[in-house]
């Protein structure tokens, strides 16, 4: 098995960048601040505003959730190997695409072999897609220079019976890793329960990175499928400044935070490769849809855009309720689709759809449930 610190490497104490920010962006009470000053207290009574999270019933109207994550691949044949006689899915069509499904980034000109695997025995795994790379392409997230304080799309997640039993068929296979099953714990009171979990790192054939995840607790009465593996149904978004991102989802598909929490643990840190003192906070937007956003308190980074010309995990589908709401919805706010159409789904061959790009980078394909 490939070495763990060959795959990802160990990052270095990041220097500060806040200093050089640009003195056009400095406000008046940090310039006072700055040459010594103190910022004073209002001496009147104002209204202030700040945000608060969405109850779970509201905070999803669209019924937005994956359906699909796309991954792009210079060796196709061994991304069918690893999910098919790794993981555990089954190969339920393979051909090759000609142009003109979709526009979205990336997609070019060219025919490309497109398969589709998914999980019939689980019932909350998504399908994953595997997108024939065009030939000398380059990685979205490349490794071993990127790593968890870099903006994007980062890893998708799926699920394991025992993460003893998972981690040895990856590892038996030669699946490159960052670290062996790491347990944390979080505590959820906005979910009103406890995050007990092992989780571990690896990558696929096409350098897409996944978190598989067992549940410690017997008493959260989640369906456990008869393998090891149980698929995949759940995406996490990096950045610096959770903000932008959360406007992002709500502006162009109604998603609301429900839930954040902070993590300063080794054990975490080192499953996803961060410094072993790092610290980044991390919640869910929506209910169903499965979409972690997290924010890594780190003090630079590098937005690596997701493409379908580059390999990796490289867009996700999401079907809503009204795709025609959808399109409105993002017009309203000024965010312009990417591509118009869609890729092959399990749903149908030419899906109505249309393509976004979110914060920091990320592409998303929305289709019609």
């Amino acid at each position: 098995m490939t070495d763990p610190k060959n795959i990802f490497g160990r990052r270095t104490a990041l220097t500060s960048a806040v200093a050089a920010a640009a003195a056009s962006t400095v406000t008046a009470p940090q310039l006072a601040q700055a040459q010594g000053g103190s910022i004073r207290a209002p001496n009147m009574v104002m209204g202030v505003t700040g945000e608060v999270f969405t109850p779970i019933s509201d905070s999803n109207p669209l019924e937005a959730k994956i359906t699909a994550f796309t991954t792009v691949s210079l060796d196709v044949d061994a991304s069918i190997k690893f999910y098919r006689d790794v993981i555990g899915m089954t190969v339920m069509s393979d051909e090759t695409l000609p142009v003109g499904h979709t526009t979205a980034p990336g997609i070019g000109q060219r025919k490309r072999r497109h398969v589709l695997l998914d999980m019939p025995q689980s019932i909350r795994s998504s399908a994953v897609r595997i997108l024939e790379a065009p030939p000398g392409a380059e990685a979205i997230r490349p490794r071993p220079g990127s790593g968890p304080n870099d903006p994007g799309l980062m890893v998708m997640e799926g699920g394991t019976r025992d993460p003893a039993e998972s981690y040895h068929a990856l590892a038996s296979a030669g699946t490159p890793m960052i670290s062996p099953p790491r347990y944390y714990y979080f505590r959820n009171t906005m979910w009103g329960r406890d995050v007990d979990v092992m989780s571990y790192a690896p990558f696929g054939p096409g350098g897409e990175q996944m978190f598989i995840t067992a549940n410690i607790r017997g008493d959260r009465g989640l369906p456990r499928g008869p393998d090891v593996h149980n698929g995949f149904s759940n995406a996490a978004i990096t950045s610096l400044d959770q903000r932008p991102v959360n406007v992002f989802f709500e502006k162009a598909l109604g998603l609301k935070r429900t839930s954040q929490m902070e993590c300063y643990q080794k054990n975490c840190n080192e499953l996803i490769g961060a410094p072993d003192d790092g610290y980044f906070l991390w919640g869910n937007v929506g209910q169903g849809v499965s979409i972690e956003v997290w924010e890594m308190k780190s003090a630079s980074g590098t937005v690596y855009p997701c493409s379908l010309d580059k390999t990796g995990l490289a867009m996700l589908t999401i079907r809503v309720n009204n795709l025609g709401k959808c399109l409105a919805m993002c017009a309203d706010a000024g965010i312009e689709p990417v591509g118009e159409g869609a890729l092959p789904n399990l749903q149908g061959d030419r899906p109505d759809g249309f393509t976004l790009r979110g914060a920091v980078g990320e592409l998303f394909e929305i289709v019609q449930a």
